[in-house]
């Protein structure tokens, strides 16, 4: 390469290098800010599984025809050890989630045969796709990210060992071993991880594996379909006539396999729009998503068959990685589309729900490694790939800090659920946050409460009801505790009692936010339990551009009596603040809601 190219490749080098950096840490803050930190959507369905079955049967049972069985371990073991702390469990899919990308990295960086230019582009890919802010339906919910991260790494690292089983017996023995254990953990951590078997057969035909291989292969498929059609707690699946009738009419099983595939192109497009939002209408009827899924499927044929025909894979790391993600991808968003080809029938813009980018990104992340890989040694070919990948953190910006926006926000409301949930009332607005279901939730949560798991770990609840002078021994100091709170609204209670929502603001000494208070009544018993929600300044003007700022807090009071003053006081660092904020009463707010 000349000094004149050399020095030309330095401007994407170093963009690629910071773009990553940039994307990474925000991906991380944006993950980190807007996780679950209380139990939400299906989990509640998940945990009154958990709750009342053995551990075994828990862990074996099915739930919407997916079986879990190795989350739903972590999950007993997080249940069992650690009172159910959903920030734990977070925690425990990040983990998992680097191990993907470090299961990426590795053979992209010991592939000799693309250059330093190709490597860093291909790292600013696979740091977009797998920390884009459009899969954080799943990649803010520890549960589904161990879930789904699971049957990812499963399948990485079965394709990563597939070549060794070549090599010598003893070498072989070990990778055969890890192949299959891999391919079980992603067959069992979620249906869509079944897409792993398939993907391992095309591979292994294509790597020229010995006949044995294939044949362990093929018996490692039978023994996973056999399995999982033995374990119970699958509800009742359609009818197979019903379900092909529904993939065949006017050909909605390809179309909604191409509208899933192109859906991230519908959500990054859409938020470069004062819209921001994507109508059912558009979600099912999508033109871009059905064009850029077909351009996928397309392309993804052209970059397997010919390595399918030829059997000639496994001459670049970076190649076999690359096409083991598209095919391990394009296979799980197929299961998909059976799976649910009856549902999509009756809501049909759930094809581009936010919940199936989580596979549908990896797809093109994929598809762009085989790109990067297959440019590399065609000159003019290489700069206009190296420059889509450079675009590609550039277009799904906004996308990336709108949903960051969305669900740091939805962090706040599950907390202000989980709050109305601690002061054991029905607040329903709130608690429709949780999960689309309040019966769900309103008949786990007293097991919950019981066992203190989760919002109930700190016993925060057992403290309504007892004299201020019974908390924390009596012990009180000054706190320079100050505020303004109101009731904005009451809400009925069971056994036709009424509560009352208070919100507001407050600080303490040296600008603090206080984290736990209490409501009093005047007689100084405890009526309610209010928790405050806040974002670090510097983390709020560097990534939110100063959108969340705020100092607020939520609470409520038990058996609201609208005649009595009530008062809020600070209660953090395990001592009462001898000052306190009188909760005020508009008059408007009296009415019931």
């Amino acid at each position: 390469m000349s000094k004149f190219a050399q020095q030309a490749e330095r401007g994407p080098q170093i963009f690629a290098a910071v773009a990553t950096a940039a994307f990474f840490s925000s991906g991380l803050v944006y993950l980190y800010q807007g996780r679950c930190t209380v139990t939400m959507q299906d989990h509640w369905v998940i945990y009154e599984v958990l709750l009342n079955h053995s551990w075994l049967e828990g862990a074996l049972l099915k739930l919407y025809h997916h079986s879990l069985f190795f989350p739903n371990l972590i999950r007993l073991a997080d249940l069992r050890f650690f009172h159910g702390d959903q920030q734990l469990l977070f925690f425990a899919g990040m983990v998992l989630l680097f191990c993907t990308v470090i299961l990426l990295l590795v053979p992209l960086w010991r592939d000799k045969t693309v250059g330093l230019t190709s490597k860093l582009a291909a790292t600013l890919v696979l740091i977009v796709g797998n920390f884009w802010m459009g899969r954080a339906r799943i990649t803010t919910s520890g549960g589904f990210l161990c879930e789904n991260s699971l049957a990812i790494d499963g399948a990485m690292l079965a394709v990563l060992w597939l070549p060794t089983t070549q090599t010598e017996w003893t070498r072989s023995l070990k990778a055969y071993l890890i192949v299959m254990t891999s391919g079980f953990v992603a067959s069992f951590s979620i249906a869509n991880g079944m897409a792993v078997w398939p993907a391992l057969l095309l591979l292994g035909w294509s790597l020229r594996l010995r006949r044995r291989s294939l044949v362990v292969l093929l018996a490692g498929t039978l023994t996973a379909t056999l399995v999982y059609m033995l374990l119970p707690g699958v509800p009742k699946n359609p009818g197979f006539s019903e379900t092909l009738s529904s993939l065949l009419a006017a050909g909605k099983g390809l179309r909604n396999l191409c509208m899933l595939l192109g859906a991230p192109f519908l959500r990054a497009e859409v938020a470069w729009t004062s819209h921001y939002k994507v109508s059912n209408q558009l979600a099912a009827t999508s033109l871009l998503s059905l064009s850029c899924g077909a351009l996928g499927l397309l392309l993804a044929g052209l970059a397997a068959t010919p390595k399918l025909i030829r059997r000639d894979l496994g001459q670049s790391p970076l190649e076999l990685t690359a096409l083991g993600l598209v095919i391990f991808n394009l296979g799980a968003i197929a299961i998909i589309v059976v799976g649910r080809a009856t549902y999509f029938n009756s809501f049909p813009e759930d094809v581009s729900a936010t919940r199936y980018l989580f596979w549908s990104s990896l797809f093109w992340t994929g598809l762009l490694l085989v790109l990067i890989q297959r440019a590399e040694p065609k000159k003019w070919v290489r700069w206009p790939v190296y420059f889509l990948a450079l675009a590609v953190p550039l277009g799904v910006l906004p996308s990336h800090y709108e949903q960051a926006l969305l669900y740091r926000h939805q962090n706040f409301m599950a907390e202000s659920g989980a709050t109305s949930l601690i002061n054991d009332v029905c607040d329903t607005q709130q608690i429709k946050i949780l999960f689309h279901d309040p019966e769900q939730v309103y008949r786990v949560a007293p097991q919950l409460r019981e066992r203190r798991l989760d919002m109930f770990a700190e016993g925060l609840h057992e403290w309504i009801g007892l004299s201020e002078t019974s908390l924390f021994a009596g012990r009180q100091k000054s706190e320079s505790f100050r505020g303004e709170c109101h009731v904005d609204r009451l809400v009925h209670c069971e056994g036709g009692t009424s509560a009352a929502r208070v919100t507001g603001w407050s600080l303490k000494q040296h600008y603090t936010i206080p984290k736990t208070l209490v409501i009093l009544d005047p007689a100084g018993v405890v009526r309610g339990v209010a928790r405050s929600w806040t974002t670090n300044k510097f983390i709020s003007r560097a990534f939110y551009l100063g959108r969340f700022s705020g100092r607020n807090f939520l609470g409520y009071i038990r058996d609201y009596n609208p005649k009595l003053q009530y008062a809020v006081r600070c209660v953090d660092d395990g001592m009462l603040s001898d000052e306190q904020i009188v909760v005020d009463t508009p008059v408007n707010a009296l009415s019931m809601q």
